[in-house]
């Protein structure tokens, strides 16, 4: 149907009787259509038919550790034969979900829920590589005891990925029946998605929106204007509105949700919570790792700072960038300064010379898809060599050294400016290392920062802090950056409770949604439950209903519960999230703390057994039971419990720490100094086993261990 309109469209003719909201838009913004039609909004998803199938479904076979698939079509529908453990079954697939570099089939199980089929067609061409079934997966046997798999809930298309790729979703999740009702307006990623409802035929302006402009407000918009002497644009007008931008971020970002479908009319912030720069996400540097998408690296960079938005680079209706190569970010920065071989020290026309490739290095995620990163670095190959960084420098020339890429820029353009010592500051804390209080406090409140590199720095106060001292408190709760204050809230608890409702209580008022959820937990955790309005109440419980379908809402929904003092309706939550997603450890571990808080010891016990039985290699399942053990005074059990937590997860020092602290109970202190002589250098902090090993070193008299302790210590407190 697309590719006709889009054709009758080309011709001159314009059709009226498509029931579409598309076609409707199309009627009177024929080149808006046209250019939607070229953008993978349009493709987001769609019905599996001959038109949309990119994969190959002429009976071919596909195979992957203990997995097999083979591909074909019956009566014009798309079948997948699909084999595993000896089992196999037939799935129709649905829909289609996406289309380059790889598209992905959608199979309708049981009550309403669509799962992502755990092989997809890489619609890239043949000659790089494409044209074949890929594994999800590619490295990995995801067996059915694992969370991954593709009928478990972390692939479940309802609730992780649906309101993305269809316009006006709802999702429809009925906790009681653990079913989905989900609809949509349009299949794909259409008109409403980003212009909201329409009104009469005609574009109601929204909140948040800045796209619908009358004549007169026309007159007023400025320009990016680059004087004669100046190396970079500067906007020259008045102040811009770039709230239209948080239609952008809804999709484009890492987040929990905290309504059910997306309203373009409302802010980001009141729809959403957002992730913010933590590890192992991101580097320290601010650098995208995983697969985290654009909002939390653009908030992050001079260019959003500066009021670049992001229709300045992508035209909104493609969606692509709005010049190929260099021409985009000449349109700002001075060609003879920036787009040449002085600066950039490659030759014309060569990958090396190309901006993006040196301020937007690509990630690939899922095999194939590569993602650039939009917080604009510089490289510095000197931070690689400190934090082990990724460099745009070393991502070409993979063969040589960070010392090389260093050198080189210096020969180029002599020694290089330090990081700000902010920066510094902020790259120590986010690689583990730790700060005084004072500095850590000092850095939260350094508005040199970015707003979202200040709420991650609050986020980790707690690592270093007990308690948060009220004037400091105060500063954070009433800061002017909506991310700072949501991120306050969450730590909020480090505040002494007798003044901690004072600073709660005016954000309950907040004009952020997710800033009065935030705040109204923490003070249901505190006993303040009579402080909270019923209407933030209700949005309290909205917002936990939008991921009861997997583990973590369930968890979330339960401690809410808890604090609450309504126990019995928390059990409820853990049991529910434990069958609908039994390999997710901390729902076991939760409600067989719940059973030992209550007396109920027995049940303790067999929870975390079943637990153990779903997840045997789960570390944090084995430190569990291992402290539970510790508890009954069966110690012997416990080292072997706490071992396998260690052995499974040895970077982690409080797996350690306590495995050592029950040796030595066991009588096997010498056994503990020679693991920790062994084991410490690959642990994540180290500063207390250090201490630990010095301790148990002086206990036996034993001097050469412990002036190998003190040594290492040493070391550790200068680094």
């Amino acid at each position: 149907m697309f590719r006709q309109l889009l054709l009758l469209i080309l011709t001159g003719i314009v059709l009226n009787a498509f029931a579409g909201e598309p076609e409707q838009c199309g009627s009177c913004h024929q080149e808006q259509l046209s250019d939607w039609l070229k953008s993978d909004h349009s493709k987001a998803m769609d019905v599996a038919t001959e038109a949309t199938v990119k994969g190959n479904f002429d009976n071919l076979v596909f195979e992957h550790f203990n997995q097999k698939a083979t591909f074909f079509k019956r009566d014009g529908k798309y079948f997948i034969k699909f084999e595993e453990n000896e089992h196999t079954t037939d799935y129709e697939v649905s829909y289609v979900f996406g289309h380059f570099p790889l598209q992905e089939y959608l199979i309708k199980t049981d009550s309403g829920k669509m799962q992502v089929f755990p092989f997809a067609w890489d619609s890239r061409e043949k000659s790089i590589g494409g044209q074949r079934w890929y594994p999800i997966y590619p490295d990995e046997e995801i067996s059915q005891q694992d969370r991954l798999h593709w009928l478990q809930p972390l692939q479940n298309w309802n609730g992780m990925c649906a309101d993305c790729h269809s316009s006006g979703l709802q999702r429809n999740y009925d906790s009681e029946r653990d079913s989905f009702k989900t609809v949509w307006n349009e299949v794909n990623v259409s008109c409403q998605s980003c212009h909201g409802k329409l009104s009469n035929g005609h574009y109601k302006k929204s909140k948040t929106s800045h796209s619908a402009l009358t004549k007169d407000e026309q007159k007023n918009i400025g320009n990016w204007l680059l004087g004669e002497n100046d190396d970079i644009a500067s906007w020259t007008g008045p102040e811009r509105d770039n709230r239209f931008m948080d239609t952008c971020f809804a999709c484009h970002s890492l987040r929990t949700p905290l309504t059910d479908g997306i309203d373009p009319s409302e802010p980001f912030l009141s729809q959403f919570k957002p992730a913010l720069l933590s590890t192992p996400q991101y580097h320290v540097d601010g650098q995208i790792r995983d697969e985290v998408y654009v909002y939390g690296s653009f908030l992050q960079s001079k260019m959003f700072e500066a009021g670049v938005n992001c229709n300045d680079c992508h035209n909104p209706h493609t969606a692509k960038v709005k010049v190929e190569g260099n021409g985009l970010c000449l349109q700002c920065h001075k060609s003879s300064t920036f787009d040449d071989v002085k600066h950039h020290r490659h030759e014309p026309d060569t990958a090396g010379s190309q901006c993006v490739n040196c301020h937007m290095p690509t990630n690939t995620y899922m095999g194939v898809d590569e993602r650039r990163d939009h917080s604009f670095h510089i490289p510095t190959p000197s931070l690689s060599e400190k934090f082990d960084t990724p460099n745009a420098c070393n991502g070409c020339h993979e063969d040589k050294s960070a010392k090389w890429a260093k050198d080189s820029l210096i020969d180029w353009h002599g020694a290089p400016t330090s990081p700000h010592p902010t920066e510094m500051q902020y790259m120590r804390l986010l690689s583990g290392e730790r700060l005084t209080a004072n500095r850590h406090i000092a850095l939260a409140k350094n508005s040199s920062l970015p707003d979202i590199k200040r709420a991650t720095v609050i986020s980790l106060l707690p690592n270093t802090l007990q308690t948060l001292p009220y004037n400091y408190a105060k500063v954070l709760a009433s800061d002017s950056s909506p991310l700072v204050r949501l991120a306050f809230a969450d730590i909020s608890f480090l505040v002494d409770r007798n003044k901690r409702s004072q600073l709660l209580k005016p954000l309950l008022q907040d004009q952020f949604r997710a800033i009065r959820i935030a705040s109204a937990e923490q003070l249901i955790a505190s006993g303040e439950v009579s402080l909270v309005s019923s209407t933030v109440l209700s949005e309290m419980t909205e917002s936990s209903q939008q991921t009861l379908w997997r583990g973590e809402g369930n968890l979330n929904a339960s401690l809410v519960q808890a604090n609450l003092g309504n126990f019995d309706k928390a059990e409820e939550f853990l049991k529910a999230g434990i069958s609908r997603d039994p390999f997710f450890e901390p729902n076991h571990i939760n409600l067989a703390n719940l059973y030992r808080s209550l007396g109920k010891d027995h049940l303790e016990g067999s929870t975390l057994k079943d637990g153990l039985e779903a997840n045997p290699q789960s570390s944090l399942m084995h430190y569990a039971e291992g402290m539970r053990l510790i508890r009954a005074q069966d110690i012997d059990t416990a080292i072997i419990h706490l071992t396998k937590a260690n052995n499974i997860e040895p970077s982690n020092s409080n797996y350690l720490y306590i495995l050592m602290l029950a040796l030595d109970k066991a009588g096997d202190t010498k056994g503990a100094i020679e693991i920790l002589k062994d084991k410490v250098s690959s642990v994540n902090n180290q500063f207390e086993l250090l201490q630990l090993g010095l301790n148990f070193s002086q206990k036996l008299g034993l001097r050469i261990e412990y002036m190998h302790f003190k040594k290492e210590l040493e070391k550790a407190q200068r680094q």
